[in-house]
């Protein structure tokens, strides 16, 4: 039977698509829907009011990510059964997060393949959030994938993207790290400020972090005149 890890990545991606506001939270209507399609796909007899029942102290409004995690351990994940279909809950996961983050305009591949590219990802990627690949594995991958399709391998290119991939990297963690206080912002709910665990948001761009930064020092400005 998979890990558990292995089943939670394409989860994280339903998770996450549902995500509308970017903010690290789903409204308890779509976690309904999201927690329904799981326990049909993993065999589960699904309790309809286990949910509403285990968030009935928190009536705020939308779940976190820390949330909704003892809840899918406890009422799902406990209880997988180990006969379940895994490339159906790759299928239904992939069709909640694919219309976010691809644009079949763009696709050199056709969509079954990219679906496949996906799955491929998450077999490889860290068990850390939000998921990545190692650089050395994701060349591997890709030297052994151009070899299947018989085309020629350019090391100048990938060499070439290996360095942006470096600088997108370096850029990102340098603005989340101009501000500890803006770590709580990207990660809501967090006790450590420096501590991004389980599964915080995917990304942001620079226009969206340079805003949150905006808002945070409004705050700390307004905090600190209160005083």
């Amino acid at each position: 039977m998979l890990s558990r890890d292995e089943i939670l990545k394409p989860i994280w991606y339903g998770f996450t698509a549902l995500d509308v506001d970017r903010n690290g939270k789903v409204s308890k209507s779509q976690l309904k829907v999201l927690s329904h399609n799981l326990c049909t796909i993993l065999k589960i007899s699904h309790n309809t009011s286990a949910l509403e029942e285990h968030f009935k102290d928190d009536d705020e409004g939308p779940v976190s990510t820390q949330g909704y995690m003892p809840y899918l351990n406890m009422f799902i994940l406990d209880k997988i059964q180990a006969n379940f279909d895994f490339n159906e809950l790759n299928k239904m996961c992939w069709t909640l997060s694919a219309p976010k983050h691809i644009s079949s305009k763009h696709l050199l591949i056709s969509e079954a393949d990219t679906f496949k590219v996906w799955c491929i990802f998450n077999f490889l990627s860290e068990d850390k959030y939000p998921l990545h690949i190692v650089t050395e594995e994701l060349e591997y991958f890709l030297r052994r994938l151009f070899a299947a399709m018989g085309c020629s391998w350019n090391e100048d290119r990938f060499e070439g993207y290996k360095m942006q991939l470096a600088n997108k990297t370096k850029n990102w963690k340098h603005k989340v790290s101009k501000h500890e206080g803006l770590l709580q912002i990207i990660q809501p709910g967090t006790k450590s400020p420096t501590k991004m665990t389980n599964w915080g948001q995917a990304a942001f761009s620079e226009t969206e972090l340079d805003e949150m930064e905006r808002i945070w020092q409004e705050n700390k400005n307004r905090s600190y005149d209160g005083q």
